[in-house]
């Protein structure tokens, strides 16, 4: 227990510091930035406690909100990632969505794909939305969702893989 505790700490403040201190400059084609705190959501056991992960994932969001000085939108996305994560486990993994440490090992990369897939594409959509906060500009906040997104998978893919393998 307390060397999960740890090793979740470990991502939070190892997400946290990127975020802040190298991605959030990367500014990748002129505007486009990658969220790679979405580790710690990613990575968090499936069977933990959910009104924890909801605290904590608010905790991320708003410390990431502070830092980087947004207006909130990184926390909004935090915490509606964290209430439906438990309804995309099992839209994802089907019968396998028991396996507590179901991302990093013990299931299909289909399944891991989809799961990594949805939540970064759900949470970026909530994000721009918010940050746009109107919907006559709908075609910037797809571009950025699409761009963002596949940046932010390709960084956590190959961060997912370095991890799988230890």
């Amino acid at each position: 227990m307390i060397h999960e505790n740890i090793k979740l700490a470990k991502y939070f403040i190892l997400g946290v510091l990127l975020q802040v201190l190298v991605f959030e400059s990367w500014n990748f084609l002129g505007y486009i930035d990658p969220m790679f705190y979405i580790i710690f959501i990613l990575i968090y056991k499936f069977d933990g406690s959910q009104i924890q992960f909801i605290l904590l994932s608010f905790t991320l969001g708003l410390v990431i909100d502070l830092l980087t000085q947004n207006p909130g939108s990184n926390t909004i996305s935090c915490i509606v990632i964290s209430y439906i994560r438990p309804f995309l486990i099992n839209f994802s993994f089907g019968v396998n969505a028991d396996i507590s440490n179901g991302m990093v090992s013990g299931t299909r990369l289909e399944n891991r794909i989809l799961f990594v897939g949805l939540i970064i594409f759900i949470h970026h959509l909530i994000y721009f939305s918010v940050s746009y906060f109107s919907f006559s500009v709908y075609i910037d906040i797809l571009k950025n969702t699409i761009l963002t997104s596949l940046l932010t998978s390709i960084l956590i893919a190959i961060t997912l893989g370095f991890i799988s393998k230890r």
